[in-house]
């Protein structure tokens, strides 16, 4: 597959070339999540919150692989746009091996911590043994679902979207696949509950972390362990975590959210108000694939252009990202105004968490227009190497602006103003970062 050429031509063009491989691999993870929620449903409203009170944990695991993965994508991007061949070995074999220093510590610590972390979640006596089932299988296979975002973001980083999406689409496949089978007990295989849930998506993140693994090596040929010296690591780690820590501890910021809010909803409206949750969390994921597929889009073009020092071309990224970001919430909000009730059916029939969850979908939608705004403001940052004011952006507008937002929600309405008070943050903190990066990203201050 020849390679775009990101250094010229239209931008709209590059992003839609880059992001649509992206996007399918991103609905296709979509439809297994809401398998996943369907199958799990089945099983009752206790089995449903159960999810709910791991999505913090496995998003926040996500985060941490993700900050590391945006490190090494951030170096390789402007190497290849330097033409430096040998750097991007460099970065990539580096980056997994980092990540798998990262696997120990994440095993060791959440399997000696399910107790007290979920509890302090908001678990309960009737959901903390199921919660316990899925996580001990999950924590005992991160490895699975840690290693190859580095992988995958190195080959987006170097141009290639297609065969990320292979492997994208591998990982959905055979979890969809494989749910029914596991979880219920089909054909030979025995009733396995939520633990099936776990087995099915670690089975299946295992055969696409063959493929990737399989993919950077034999075609993009950039995992070496030809070392000029031993410092060449070292570096590798240090120019990754410069910018994976702050990128990291970005991403924890909206999965401490997502924490606070599972506690506020836990402790307004009890397991009802978390299942409604678990199902609107997992139905969003279909609204915002598009948005982050094309976050991963601005990563190569906008590295590769601050590598070749094309200043003018990273700021007419930017300026389209934010119109696109705002068209696209507005469209999604009143297209979710007729479909959110009819969605939520599909996973329950419990009337009382369909109507919590439509509150969901109704109001976060419209705050997606400042999420998706912020999240491109802040890749961008982090892929030309300024990481600082990625961390300015999320730190303070989630724990200044968005958290006591929705803390006041609750005071004054309970569930619903939780809800509000979260949109109204995103919202604030959207037009905040595009205040910051016409004055950051300004030519004169390059």
């Amino acid at each position: 597959m020849r390679e775009r050429d990101l250094l010229k031509g239209s931008i709209p063009k590059h992003i839609l070339h880059l992001s649509l491989p992206s996007i399918v691999g991103m609905f296709s993870f979509v439809i297994f999540n809401l398998t996943d929620t369907y199958f799990v449903s089945q099983l009752g409203t206790n089995a449903l919150a159960a999810m709910g009170f791991t999505f913090p944990i496995v998003l926040i695991v996500g985060a941490i692989s993700t900050g590391i993965s945006m490190g090494a994508a951030s170096l390789l991007s402007r190497a290849k746009g330097a033409g430096n061949f040998h750097l991007m070995q460099r970065i990539a074999t580096d980056g997994i091996l980092l990540s798998l220093i990262f696997v120990i510590l994440v095993s060791l610590v959440g399997i000696f911590t399910m107790d007290e972390v979920f509890s302090l979640l908001g678990a309960g006596l009737d959901t903390l043994p199921l919660v316990k089932d899925y996580m001990l299988i999950w924590y005992g296979f991160v490895f699975v679902f840690v290693m190859p975002p580095v992988c995958d973001s190195c080959m987006r980083a170097s141009g290639d979207m297609v065969r990320p999406f292979i492997v994208m689409s591998i990982c959905a496949v055979f979890n969809i696949v494989l749910d029914p089978f596991l979880i219920h007990g089909y054909w030979f295989f025995p009733a396995l509950g939520i633990k099936g849930a776990a087995w099915a998506t670690m089975i299946a993140r295992f055969l696409g972390m063959i493929a990737t693994l399989s993919f950077a090596h034999f075609h993009h040929h950039l995992i070496s362990f030809k070392y000029r010296n031993i410092k060449e690591l070292f570096n590798s780690w240090k120019g990754i975590l410069r910018i994976g820590i702050p990128s990291t501890s970005v991403l924890l910021m909206p999965q401490l959210l997502r924490s606070v809010m599972t506690n506020l909803v836990s402790t307004t409206g009890g397991t009802v108000a978390v299942a409604a949750i678990a199902v609107g969390t997992r139905t969003e994921s279909f609204i915002t694939m598009i948005p982050a597929g094309i976050g991963l889009a601005l990563v190569p073009l906008i590295g590769q252009n601050w590598g070749a020092d094309k200043f003018d071309r990273v700021l007419e990224t930017r300026k389209f990202a934010i119109k696109f970001a705002l068209i696209y919430g507005l469209i999604m909000f009143f297209l979710f105004i007729p479909l959110a009730k009819p969605i939520s059916r599909i996973f329950t029939n419990d009337e009382q968490v369909v109507l919590n969850s439509a509150y969901y979908l109704w109001i976060m939608t419209f705050g997606l227009i400042g999420l998706t705004i912020t999240n491109w403001m802040s890749r961008i940052f982090t892929t030309i190497g300024r990481p600082v004011w990625t961390v300015v952006i999320n730190v303070i507008g989630i724990a200044v602006i968005v958290i006591p937002l929705a803390i006041l929600g609750k005071v004054i309405y309970g569930y619903i103003g939780i809800l509000a008070g979260v949109c109204i943050g995103q919202i604030l903190v959207g037009i905040w970062s595009v205040i910051l990066a016409n004055k950051k990203m300004h030519p004169d201050s390059l």
